[in-house]
């Protein structure tokens, strides 16, 4: 049960080149490692900070998955469809998580959220969102 949770390192094979998205994608970076440096106060003087992360969290998809979406919507992503899915999906699976974390409030819980989200992110970067760089680029963000 002492498993220590590694912190999530940005690095550049993660950056798509477009600086709003590196930007918020850097936030959410930032937000997972509050929360993985406060999974080993947990429970204890951390309950109540893990509670605003996990707000943080909630807040931070709703605006980067909007801003991901509009992008495809203006510059008509052929990858759009499957992309708006994997969204759903994420979403779909941290709810049920931090639901799960909500009603029984354990520590492996709140782990199998961090490891969640850390290997969701890292996956979705660097294979979904790489797809669409190109559509964007072409599009004229930078």
């Amino acid at each position: 049960m002492g498993k220590q949770q590694a912190m999530l390192l940005w690095n550049d094979s993660f950056s798509v080149g477009v600086r709003e998205i590196d930007d918020q994608h850097k936030e959410l970076v930032e937000i997972l490692n509050e929360l993985v440096a406060l999974v080993g106060e947990y429970p204890g003087s951390a309950n109540q900070e893990i509670t605003s992360i996990i707000e943080k969290i909630d807040a931070y998809k709703t605006v980067h998955f909007e801003t991901e979406e509009k992008y495809f919507k203006q510059f008509n992503y052929a990858g759009a469809d499957e992309h708006i899915q994997a969204h759903k999906d994420f979403n779909e699976k941290v709810g049920e998580l931090v639901a799960s974390f909500q009603k029984n409030s354990e520590k492996e819980q709140l782990l199998e959220l961090v490891d969640f989200i850390e290997n969701w992110f890292s996956d979705h970067v660097l294979n979904m969102d790489h797809k669409y760089v190109h559509c964007f680029k072409e599009g004229g963000l930078e």
